[in-house]
């Protein structure tokens, strides 16, 4: 009897002191560890328990923590969202690297990566999370998307663990993928594979910490590349991030190639490319690869010889003399133009051509390389017809005031939009869009942004409300997508115009009778800054007055010559929209293509 007591006293101190030995191991943990009870439907109800460094970061006491319930600790608006991550812990007991987002005693937020796993007792259901604290990386990370989506090379952004961060614009271009199928990926599966490559230079980046430097040759996208890997330290000198550049050498090791071999080898590289590639000397093409006779439907010795001019149309020609001689003259690389071509059975095709400077047997030399988009710029052009036919073209207020427009994409898809809307019979509200960035990805942007706006223009119809309200959306639900406007209103009972500026700064005003004006109404881009100030100008006008407002493709408007600008003093609104067109038509025809979308309104006072 005295020796089943005496066995049980000693259970109990071997319990104390396990317990005593978990609470130091617990409150040692480097890292931010608690304890949550779960209910029934999976959603945190109570904190069980909590380490010293998860109530020190979020600046709790112990006995504070108790009271306090997960919903004001764990951040974000849709609890059925977490409440799947816990459920799905019953299949799989753990779930690794998952971010959540903690908000501190004063307010603050704490991105922190964690590994969750899950245990009962009895009928209760509770989980247990280990975190890691990302805030600097998270910061971090969005400083660099706003840097790296700026830069035309390919950046790939990876995760100490060879995890895919993020990519910039043109990474997710180039391998054409979403993010949302790249990242967290490792790098490898990008391509296809299931393991990583054998020439892999991730490990020794991680153990120098050094930039590193090299070529490489990608079989599945059968391109050569220049690659950069340089290493982001954190200020404690942790290794945060990868960052890996790489730029498309394909061409230029075909180049390299070249100029170190005869004649006859410089064939024999060519017809290795997978493009058309041919060599032009003194308006002659003197060497050409069989995929250009496949593509022009002639034979090699028909095309020897030929003046290129000749395979062009005449609309071309005047602009491809001149662009000739700046690549000579210039020693430009990439000078990359597409063009309509019809070939010897009629068929018409769209060829995009790459031009770069070479020596060629001592002489001065182009060397193009041709690639045949016709696929895709008919689906662009079908985006581009489905894009215009959403542009408004027909104005209210038309008893009031004359309206017109210009609409010129920079390349065939625009990221400028505009729409007038019918506030009332004497009052109209108007918006006029620039998107950044160009193609697919900024009309997706611009049909986003327009539901937007005509949700806000249903509810309210001042210019500086409805600036406000859009610049609160689009940074909440759109950090990466800075968006340009300029917003107005015109009321015809009080003859009065009111202009509110958020990254399109300038329109130009003018009173019958006189000058061309320049208004500046000052505001950054929509999404950049949660609490931005914008500026408003509020005109009086009347019968005979013009206001034009403009996206930043037609900023030559503004040149200090004043030639364009005594033009419009002149002219009514629908000569110069017709100036304007064939202003533009004549810069596409001369360089290929607009340097950006170019978008006009235009009103003149009945």
């Amino acid at each position: 009897m005295y020796e089943g007591k005496e066995k049980a006293l000693i259970l109990d101190e071997d319990v104390k002191l396990n317990e005593t030995s978990y609470k130091e191991i617990w409150d040692k943990i480097n890292e931010l560890a608690f304890v949550i009870e779960l209910d029934k439907e999976f959603t945190p109800v109570y904190f069980v328990d909590f380490n010293n460094k998860f109530c020190s970061d979020l600046g709790y006491s112990k006995d504070e923590l108790r009271s306090v319930l997960p919903s004001d600790i764990l951040k974000g608006d849709n609890w059925k969202d977490k409440a799947e991550i816990f459920r799905k812990l019953i299949y799989q007991k753990s779930i690794n690297k998952i971010e959540l987002i903690l908000r501190t005693k004063d307010k603050k937020s704490i991105f922190v990566e964690s590994d969750i796993s899950i245990f009962s007792n009895g009928e209760k259901n509770f989980v247990l999370v280990i975190a890691m604290d990302i805030t600097e990386r998270k910061k971090l990370e969005k400083e660099l998307k706003g840097i790296l989506n700026g830069i035309p090379d390919v950046i790939k952004v990876y995760n100490t663990d060879y995890t895919i961060s993020f990519f910039n614009e043109a990474g997710y271009n180039f391998y054409k993928k979403m993010p949302e199928e790249v990242n967290g990926k490792m790098c490898y599966e990008i391509l296809a594979r299931k393991e990583k490559c054998v020439d892999c230079s991730f490990e020794e980046v991680i153990e120098t910490k050094e930039m590193l430097s090299r070529e490489r040759y990608i079989p599945e996208l059968n391109k050569f590349m220049d690659v950069c890997y340089n290493p982001v330290m954190g200020e404690d000198g942790e290794l945060l991030f990868i960052v890996e550049r790489l730029r498309d050498i394909t061409e230029k090791k075909i180049l390299d190639k070249i100029l170190k071999d005869s004649k006859e080898r410089y064939k024999q590289i060519i017809n290795s490319s997978p493009e058309a590639v041919v060599i032009i000397v003194d308006n002659k093409i003197v060497l050409a690869n069989n995929e250009t006779c496949n593509i022009f439907g002639i034979s090699y010795n028909e095309l020897i010889g030929s003046n290129v001019y000749n395979r062009f149309q005449e609309k071309y020609k005047k602009a491809l003399h001149k662009r000739f001689r700046n690549i000579i003259t210039e020693k430009r690389i990439k000078d990359v133009y597409d063009y309509e071509f019809y070939l010897s059975n009629n068929k018409l095709v769209n060829l995009q051509i790459s031009y770069s400077y070479i020596v060629y047997e001592g002489k001065a030399a182009i060397i193009a390389v041709i690639r045949d988009i016709t696929e895709m710029k008919q689906e662009i052009r079908k985006a581009a017809e489905f894009q215009k036919n959403t542009l408004q073209n027909t104005f209210p207020a038309q008893k009031f005031i004359n309206t017109t427009s210009v609409y010129v994409p920079g390349n065939t898809i625009s990221g400028d939009f505009y729409r007038i809307y019918e506030i009332s019979e004497s009052r109209i509200l108007g918006i006029i869009t620039d998107v950044r960035g160009k193609g697919i990805s900024a009309a997706l942007n611009i049909s986003a942004f327009d539901v937007l706006c005509s949700q806000e223009v249903a509810k309210i119809h001042e210019p500086m409300d409805i600036v406000i309200n859009l610049n609160e959306k689009l940074t909440k639900y759109y950090e990466e997508n800075y968006i340009a406007i300029c917003c107005f209103s015109m009321d015809f009972n009080k003859n009065e115009l009111k202009v509110v500026g958020a990254g399109i700064n300038q329109f130009l005003f003018q009173k019958k009778g006189q000058g061309i004006e320049e208004k500046i109404v000052e505001g950054p881009f929509l999404g950049m800054f949660e609490n931005s100030e914008f500026c408003e100008q509020i005109l009086s006008f009347e019968s005979g007055d013009k206001v034009f407002f403009f996206t930043d493709g037609l900023d030559f408007i503004l040149d200090e010559d004043r030639i364009i600008q005594e033009y419009m003093e002149d002219a009514s609104i629908f000569e110069f929209k017709n100036y304007l067109d064939g202003f533009l038509s004549d810069s596409i025809l001369d360089a290929g293509k607009l340097k950006d979308d170019c978008t006009m309104v235009a009103m003149e006072v009945k």
